[in-house]
């Protein structure tokens, strides 16, 4: 995950007008409605303790070899995203990357 962001911070020095960053740790504190708006409709609903959970999936053929990655949701305080997090291949992960392109040239 670290690599992933390191790699996020040297593509946004090097693209001046192209920006990307890591969506998950931009939902932190916004409602469920933002991360359906950037990934769609979550794959699962799960129950944990008395909180619902909610993922998403993508999967990346690799050389024949399919991989994956979870997007995991937990809901706080007035149903907004207390925490998201990545669970899975490094490669198919960078599928929930948020890009940012500039309007302006």
């Amino acid at each position: 995950m670290r690599l992933f962001v390191l790699a996020s911070a040297l593509a946004l020095a090097l693209g001046g007008c192209a920006s990307t960053t890591s969506g998950p740790s931009r939902l932190t504190g916004q409602e469920l409605d933002a991360a359906v708006a950037l990934y769609g409709p979550w794959a699962d609903q799960v129950e944990v303790k008395g909180q619902t959970r909610y993922i998403w999936r993508r999967s990346l053929l690799t050389n024949g070899q399919s991989t994956y990655c979870e997007l995991r949701v937990e809901l706080g305080f007035r149903r907004t995203i207390r925490r998201a997090y990545l669970e899975g291949f490094p490669a198919a992960c960078e599928l929930f990357a948020v890009r940012y392109e500039s309007l302006t040239k």
